[in-house]
């Protein structure tokens, strides 16, 4: 089932962060229609993000009236119950900062291709768990409730799936909705790529493109030996022509 003209609007007012106005067009649409789940949901995700916390519990447990087993709002209530994921009224979420620390070779953040449904990546903000999963002939991302979000490029996917069909683990969070973005971190390493980082590094750094211009010298040839070579010959035993006296 497609999502009507405002849903989709409201769907890409959250893709790209707008949230003000994700809570306005999610109103418009239950000012009409009160029992839409799907926009209470969209709702409630919106007033998280702005950090009107009572808010968007108020509109989760609406979901939850509608529907006691509604996944999406029992999981978000809790979340804001325990305030792992409440938001501070700039917007910005509180996980902590060294989620995303890089480390070469451990960690790489993605940009997956053939996104899922809309609806669902919408429903994610950064810092969200999502699952690594290793299917015949790729590796997708999916979310905690087993939902398609994306599949990962071909040359890493193949890489991944030879990785931990040994045995390797890997953990992964949202990094960005728009454009998507998965930052993904090796856990462990199985016995036979023990010694195997799973992120490579493919371009070769050199010191030059870490040195200022004005600390790179121009090489010079040495010419001390050539001075010493020269003082040798006009020595006792060598002494200069009567030509060279001249």
């Amino acid at each position: 089932m497609h999502p009507t003209p405002q849903a989709k609007q409201a769907i890409d007012a959250a893709l790209t962060g707008n949230w003000k106005e994700a809570v306005k067009i999610n109103l418009l649409i239950l000012k009409h229609q009160p029992r839409d789940i799907e926009a209470l949901n969209r709702l409630g995700r919106s007033f998280m993000e702005i950090g009107h916390k009572s808010k968007a519990e108020n509109a989760y447990k609406k979901v939850l009236r509608l529907d006691k087993f509604n996944t999406i709002a029992t999981r978000n209530l809790v979340n804001l119950k325990t305030s792992r994921l409440t938001r501070l009224a700039t917007g910005k979420s509180s996980y902590p900062q060294t989620m995303f620390l890089e480390e070469p070779g451990v960690t790489k953040t993605i940009q997956p291709i053939r996104p899922g449904d809309a609806k669902v990546i919408s429903r994610l903000h950064p810092g969200d768990p999502v699952k690594v999963v290793v299917r015949q002939h790729n590796v997708v991302a999916i979310t905690t409730a087993n939902e398609y979000l994306a599949r990962f490029p071909d040359d890493l996917a193949s890489r991944l799936r030879t990785l931990i069909q040994a045995g390797n683990t890997y953990s992964a969070f949202i990094r960005s909705i728009d454009p998507l973005k998965i930052f993904v971190r090796e856990t462990g390493r199985g016995a036979k790529y023990h010694s195997t980082p799973s992120f490579p590094l493919t371009e070769k750094l050199t010191y030059a493109a870490f040195t200022p211009p004005e600390l790179i010298h121009e090489e010079k040839p040495d010419v001390s030996a050539t001075e010493e070579q020269e003082e040798e010959s006009f020595t006792e035993e060598n002494p200069p022509s009567p030509l060279a006296e001249e």
